[in-house]
């Protein structure tokens, strides 16, 4: 038989007698099971090698050839073959043997492993398991393919200077709390070399690297005579941290180990990379939503803010009526003149004045409430109303107002609406009472009904807006008025009642009005609401 010497990993050849013992083998064969020749000649394979038949191709084992696939024990690590077994005639004894052809496929066979778990763990990134879930199922599947490494993963921390013990299954509890929070450098260790170099670093001995001068006894201690740690990144290539492959003997990577290392670097940094994303995400969502709460908060009370200043308005007429009602009658009293005649007629215009201010505040406690479900109501009425919250304003600046009002029914949240329609008029008050000419203060008000689209348009006389401020008129904070005077939420709180509440839109820009055979030039607010929106 001639014997083939080739590459370890190449076929290893035995011949055998029909009860299986030993007869000749190839250098690959004595070098796999690791004894002499002369050792093992006569004896039975299975009394030295452990094998673990996986599929046999035929179901009658006496028939030959055979085919079949076996692993077995090297090294402490399990290799794979495909195995071919035959009868034969020797040349010189004209005698029948077995010949056994082994053909080395570990490699093929950790790669279809491998492809499962890489299958496995891209699912796990996808399904965004937790990351230490996914950090130790990487360091599983690298482990199981050879029992003499031990793998970690090291998380750069939010300082860019440590790393921190992402997964170390297997590492030493001592070895973990000595080696976490180590400071990252070009001569600390691999890990802490690898995140500062940005490239992978080999030390195939730890007992002499001089990167292991400082923790090489803790290293040895817990086993470990060689690292080989390769940094992994995000897709915007910023390096993350760093994977390592320890080995319980000084040792080089093979080619093989490199492409492992490299796969698994990548896979680490992927599934790193979104854990971030996914956290950042969360925490830009959580201070969104803080955000958005403060904002709502704020825009509540400056809604009230602006209520108030509207019932001191309405107020002020009807206290004035009554406060010069009752001192005229206290003068008279301490004058000593009769005041019969007076007190009829002041106790009624006092109880008329009284009356009217408690329906003010019943009717500014109503549009504060927000509508939890629709109604039906008519946008007419809901003007008349939200014209009557700030009918002192208008008639103390002596604004005119101009309506074109098709009667309009409609089904959507009426409180809501008239809250946005008092913050718009109040807007064009505060233009308004700003022009010299109090004659040409007007507000026109045009609705209209299209295609189950209800259109209102309110626009004032006041000379418009600068462009960069109606691109801006809707932001929160943003304002033209001094801090005294205005807050910048009322028209944000506009544009989230219409587009959230309503499923409106609103929108501002400078138009021209005619009116009297005279153009004026003005803001205008659109406003477009569905005719008909569901609870």
């Amino acid at each position: 038989m001639n014997v083939i010497v080739r590459d370890f990993f190449d076929d290893l050849i035995v011949s055998l007698d029909l009860e299986e013992r030993v007869l000749k083998g190839n250098d690959i064969y004595f070098k796999c099971i690791k004894n002499d020749e002369k050792n093992i000649l006569g004896k039975k394979e299975s009394d030295f090698l452990k094998s673990n038949i996986l599929m046999i191709d035929k179901n009658d084992i006496e028939d030959f050839p055979l085919f079949f696939e076996e692993n077995i024990e090297i090294e402490g690590s399990i290799k794979y073959f495909k195995t071919k077994k035959e009868i034969i005639i020797d040349n010189k004894t004209q005698e029948k043997q077995i010949l056994i052809t082994r053909r080395n496929i570990s490699r093929l066979k950790e790669d279809m492993f491998f492809y499962e778990d890489y299958k496995k763990l891209l699912e796990y990134i996808a399904k965004a398991k937790p990351i230490k879930f996914i950090l130790n199922e990487i360091i599983k599947s690298v482990e199981k393919q050879d029992k003499n490494i031990i793998c970690s993963i090291f998380l750069l921390d939010e300082t860019k200077e440590r790393l921190e013990i992402g997964a170390a299954l297997s590492l030493p509890d001592i070895y973990n709390e000595k080696m976490s929070r180590i400071k990252i450098g070009e001569k600390v260790g691999s890990c802490g070399a690898s995140v500062f170099l940005k490239k992978r670093v080999v030390v195939d001995d730890i007992s002499t690297h001089e990167n292991w001068a400082k923790t090489k006894d803790i290293a040895l201690a817990s086993n470990l005579y060689a690292c080989w740690s390769q940094p992994f990144f995000s897709s915007d290539n910023e390096v993350l941290g760093s994977f390592a492959i320890y080995y319980n003997k000084p040792k080089s990577p093979s080619f093989h180990h490199i492409q492992l290392i490299e796969n698994i670097a990548n896979i680490t940094g992927l599934a790193v990379e979104n854990y971030n994303n996914y956290i950042k995400a969360k925490k830009d969502k959580e201070e969104k939503i803080q955000q958005e709460q403060l904002l709502m908060h704020k825009t509540k009370q400056a809604m009230m803010g602006e209520m108030l200043e509207n019932i001191a308005h309405q107020w002020r007429q009807p206290l004035s009526i009554i406060s010069t009602y009752a001192t005229g009658i206290l003068i008279k009293k301490k004058c000593g003149i009769d005041t019969k005649d007076l007190e009829n007629e002041a106790f009624e215009n006092i109880n008329l004045n009284a009356q009217y201010l408690s329906n003010t505040i019943d009717d500014f406690r109503k549009y504060l409430v927000s509508n939890k479900e629709s109604s039906h109501f008519k946008i007419k009425d809901a003007l008349t109303h939200t014209l009557k919250l700030v009918d002192s304003r208008i008639k103390l600046e002596n604004i005119k107002i101009i309506e074109n009002i098709n009667e309009v029914s409609i089904r959507n949240f009426e409180n809501e609406l008239i809250q946005v329609l008092i913050n718009i008029f109040n807007n064009s008050i505060d233009v308004l009472i700003q022009m010299q000419k109090a004659e040409e203060r007007y507000i026109f008000i045009d609705v209209k009904e299209d295609a189950n689209t209800i259109t209102i348009n309110i626009s004032d006389s006041g000379n418009g807006a600068k462009d960069e401020v109606i691109k801006r008129i809707f932001e929160p904070y943003f304002t033209t008025k001094d801090r005294k005077s205005g807050t910048g939420i009322g028209l944000y709180m506009c544009n989230e009642i219409i587009e959230k509440h309503m499923k409106g839109t609103i929108k501002a820009k400078n138009n021209d009005k005619f009116f009297n055979d005279k153009k004026y030039h003005g803001l205008e607010f659109e406003i477009r609401i569905p005719s008909n929106i569901e609870n």
